[in-house]
């Protein structure tokens, strides 16, 4: 599994240098052959980051019928399970010592879709715990995520976190638990926002070196005087 990890992140290096060698290499050629190897490099440069600029914007902000941060992505949000027992309280979220009673309701539509990846965190939590709780007791033995029946999920929030609850237990035996998670909202736009940084950052320099570029080549081709030539472009 790992080798095949390695070989597709090598394989994605090799594709994105090739691909910047092939299309941003054979522009930069082209522009340097007609304005000479400077100012190729600045049309080619502030072109592309004008066009990162479009690409990024369009990342973070979407356009119409095209929702945004579509582009690289940052965190998804994730449940956390944070505890598990008997019989849960919580000074920080009090509603936690109500499940399953409100305000804590059964998965409408719009958790519907969270019912999966609350089930499958809370597995993973149970099972670690059990393998912390079988070393500590001297004894040998792998516990599996799908060991564990996780039932009666429900959802509440405290404040603007977002809870789940839910009843547990080992399929192979052993005592009912309660486990509690919360909504990790993650930070899905961070790359978008740094991609458009980068883009604004990367037009704004190039500009006025170009700008200058330009006005010097102006003043060559209206009579301004010609400097040395050092060979072919």
């Amino acid at each position: 599994m790992v080798a095949a990890i390695d070989r597709i992140f090598v394989e994605g290096v090799l594709a994105v240098v090739a691909s910047i060698l092939l299309f941003g290499g054979s522009a930069y050629v082209l522009l340097s052959a007609v304005f000479g190897p400077r100012m190729g490099y600045l049309v080619a440069a502030t072109g592309f980051f004008a066009f990162f600029v479009i690409l990024a914007a369009i990342w973070a902000f979407g356009a119409p019928g095209t929702p945004p941060f579509l582009g690289p992505k940052g965190s998804l949000p994730t449940w956390v399970p944070v505890a598990a027992g008997e019989d849960l309280t919580s000074p920080t979220f009090p509603v936690i010592d109500e499940y399953p009673a409100p305000p804590w309701k059964a998965p409408g539509k719009a958790e519907t879709a969270q019912i999966e990846p609350v089930t499958l965190e809370m597995q993973e939590f149970l099972a670690t715990q059990a393998a912390v709780e079988l070393k500590q007791a001297g004894m040998e033995g792998t516990i599996e995520p799908d060991e564990f029946q996780v039932t009666n999920i429900r959802f509440a929030k405290a404040g603007e976190t977002k809870l789940a609850g839910a009843t547990a237990f080992s399929a192979t035996g052993g005592r009912e638990v309660e486990v509690v998670a919360y909504l990790d909202p993650g930070n899905l736009s961070l790359p978008s926002y740094v991609a458009l940084g980068i883009a604004v950052v990367g037009f704004l320099i190039h500009l006025p070196f170009l700008d200058r570029a330009e006005r010097k080549r102006k003043d060559v081709l209206t009579g301004g005087e010609q400097p040395p030539w050092r060979g072919p472009a």
